[in-house]
């Protein structure tokens, strides 16, 4: 699927998918990739408040949002009304494709992104968001992400589908085990938390 993700533009011409790119002057299409409406209430209270966090920064009218759910009407009244929903289901492959595809930008907003601690399933749903968005040279962040030591074929997709990902991770173990997948070392949520701090000191001085 993630190969047949660098093929999107001519499915789009088939009417397959739709294929987007940014352009400049056009609102920003952001992908909520995350585990919503399996009535995990942490889990669905996490991507509200990021959609939050994203209306505050960049501004409502900047952006199009659009969750990932495999239920809406377990989150029906959660998020604004200006959010879009994207229903999928366990059997999530070429939904993410069109999903991706139809989008600038990816984030990965569940916290055990790189984890077995519920299943393995939901790891390669997170590495082939990430795969996607790679093949398709769009930028894809997980943020507050939780990164578990992972071995075996696991181990090697997250390394191939994760290369230019932009980790914010939980934890300094998150971050040690980042890199021994040999992925690129980025930032834990409080030396992110500490940079902004330092850089709004120093706009104000």
């Amino acid at each position: 699927m993630v190969w047949l993700s660098g093929r999107a533009r001519l499915l789009a011409r088939l009417h397959l998918c739709q294929y987007e790119e940014w352009q400049k002057g056009k609102p920003l299409k952001v992908l909520l990739v995350g585990y919503n409406g399996a009535r995990n209430t942490g889990a669905d209270a996490r991507v509200v408040a990021l959609v939050r966090q994203l209306d505050e920064m960049l501004g409502a009218d900047n952006i199009e949002m659009t969750v990932m759910t495999l239920d809406k009407d377990s989150v029906r009244g959660y998020f604004p009304e200006h959010v879009r929903q994207w229903t999928f289901t366990t059997l999530f492959f070429w939904s993410l494709l069109r999903a991706c595809s139809s989008h600038h930008v990816a984030i990965l907003c569940e916290g055990s992104t790189l984890t077995t601690t519920f299943a393995k399933a939901l790891s390669v749903f997170y590495c082939q968001a990430a795969g996607i968005m790679r093949r398709q040279g769009k930028p894809c962040i997980a943020y507050g992400s939780e990164v578990g030591h992972l071995e075996g074929w696991l181990a090697k997709l997250s390394h191939d589908m994760y290369q230019d990902t932009y980790f914010i991770v939980r934890t300094e173990e998150s971050l040690q085990n980042l890199k021994a997948l040999g992925l690129p070392p980025m930032l834990t949520i409080m030396a992110l938390a500490k940079r902004i701090a330092k850089n709004i000191k120093r706009d104000l001085m």
